[in-house]
């Protein structure tokens, strides 16, 4: 009787082993959901890397771009989701498949309008359009230039440009006329690697430059690019390296960047998130907030949404040079205190290059992924996961709440604005018009569930951004127009 008992612990032991071995060898056993998030998806089953993912929203539309490393080459390729996430399109290839590498592609949109700018080797920046929400593009205008590692806002006809080019110089361009012309291109400092924010009045960018190390920069122009400040230092003045800098504004115009730095870190290829904000459009600036403790972070994002702030990181804690993951944390007051930190993937080997966007009622997380085939492996595919939005958004956060809130007219206003609004829930509340540092400039009474009445913006405003917020209870939601005279 004893030696069956010991022959079926035995067995069971073995069976419990063998179990184990096939969930660390399955890649699609590592569906990690954390709380509030939904569960690990593969977006990409080209061969190849997919690196730099990264997306725009227009309500629940996704726009995402990134390059492939496949077949020898690096190629820009797009796809979308029209129903926030649940379900995606094919992959369209962008750029010409040839022997140029085509990297480091930046998407927005604006309603229907879809804009990609990639790098080439030999041509600089190249900017590819869509008219119909990305069902369809256009010719490659290659008439940009020499400028490479650009970044892309696009503010009703108008379209920004920041970025870098040989041998160092940081540029700037913009056209008027929804990329049809391009006005002249500027030189206005000098660096690499821009990331920028556009948040008129205020343009402003960071980027990074070498002085005793790599340190974060800051540029702004207060006339729509006509001329600029000063660039100033935003990251410390030290021999170490800060490096990898993002940026975000929000509806009120703070800005807020992040950024990592090696300068408490004992390893000599992780480091600390660093954050620091604005709070007048980037005339004066907060103190420098550390927002990591281990000393194994990269890369990471930050994105505003309403009144939160969302930071997602690569973090090398848990099997030192083998397994990067996805970390995150928010802030509910725009940085002014923090969560704790979430472990957002759960798999083998490496997770990295995290990005945001907000849209549709959700935050979406795009990441680059080694699960199934290690990290020298051939492919390393491009994962997503969606978290559900409670609090502000620009978009309806939830389908049982406050939210509808819409515009006769697209969101650039050139006449009377008929608005229509619904309250779900509540039984009264507000309309609120609020230009780009939230002072109150109208306000409408709401008395009834639902209902529309007219904004006659020409005897209220002039020509600028404004954000039209309908408030009841504790719940918002806004949306950005720009009024043009």
């Amino acid at each position: 009787m004893r030696k069956n008992s010991n022959l079926l612990f035995f067995g069971i032991l073995i069976k419990c082993c063998l179990l184990l071995t096939a969930y660390s060898i399955l890649p699609n056993v590592f569906l990690f959901a954390q709380a509030g998030w939904g569960p690990d998806q593969r977006l990409v089953f080209m061969q190849g890397g997919g690196w730099y993912p990264r997306a725009a929203c227009c309500g629940d539309t996704i726009h995402l771009v990134w390059w492939q490393a496949y077949i020898g080459h690096d190629e820009v390729f797009y796809k979308r989701s029209t129903d926030a996430g649940e379900t995606w399109e094919a992959d369209v290839r962008l750029s010409v498949e040839d022997a140029q590498s085509s990297i480091v592609p930046i998407v927005d949109c604006m309603d229907s309008i879809v804009i990609v700018i990639w790098a080439e080797d030999d041509f600089g920046a190249l900017l590819r359009k869509s008219t119909d929400g990305g069902l369809t593009w256009g010719i490659i205008d290659s008439s940009l230039g020499g400028a490479g590692y650009m970044d892309i806002d696009i503010t009703g006809d108008t379209i920004y440009l920041a970025g870098g080019r040989n041998p160092g110089d940081i540029v700037f361009r913009k056209s008027t006329d929804g990329g049809n012309t391009w006005l002249p291109l500027q030189v206005v400092g000098y660096g690499a690697y821009v990331r920028h924010a556009i948040s008129l009045p205020m343009i402003g960018f960071v980027y990074e430059v070498n002085r005793y190390a790599m340190e974060i920069m800051f540029k702004r122009s207060t006339d729509n690019g006509t001329t600029w400040s000063d660039s100033m230092i935003i990251s410390d003045i030290d021999s170490m390296g800060s490096f990898k800098a993002r940026i975000s504004s929000d509806t009120i115009a703070n800005v807020h960047t992040d950024w990592c730095d090696y300068k408490y870190s004992p390893y000599p290829w992780t480091g600390d998130i660093f954050y620091r904000a604005s709070r007048d459009s980037g005339s004066t600036w907060e103190p420098i907030d550390s927002l990591t403790t281990q000393h194994r972070a990269v890369a990471s994002d930050i994105l505003a949404e309403g009144s939160n702030l969302h930071l997602v990181w690569e973090d090398d804690r848990h099997d030192f040079g083998n397994n990067f993951e996805i970390y995150y944390r928010m802030s509910t007051d725009l940085g002014q205190t923090w969560g704790n930190e979430a472990r957002l993937t759960d798999a083998l080997y490496h997770s990295y290059c995290p990005s945001l966007a907000c849209g549709g009622g959700y935050l979406h997380l795009f990441w680059q992924d080694r699960r199934e085939y290690g990290n020298n492996g051939s492919s390393a595919p491009l994962y997503y996961k969606r978290k559900t939005l409670t609090g502000i958004s620009e978009e309806p956060a939830t389908k049982n709440d406050i939210y509808g809130l819409s515009i006769d007219c697209p969101t650039i206003l050139k006449k009377n604005a008929l608005i229509f609004y619904c309250l779900g829930r509540y039984r009264e509340g507000e309309v609120l018009i609020m230009d780009v540092i939230g002072r109150v400039i109208v306000e409408f009474p709401v008395r009834r569930v639902s209902g529309e009445f007219v904004w006659d913006f020409n005897k209220d405003v002039c020509h600028g951004v404004y954000f039209i917020m309908l408030r009841a209870g504790a719940s918002y939601t806004t949306k950005k127009v720009l009024v043009v005279r």
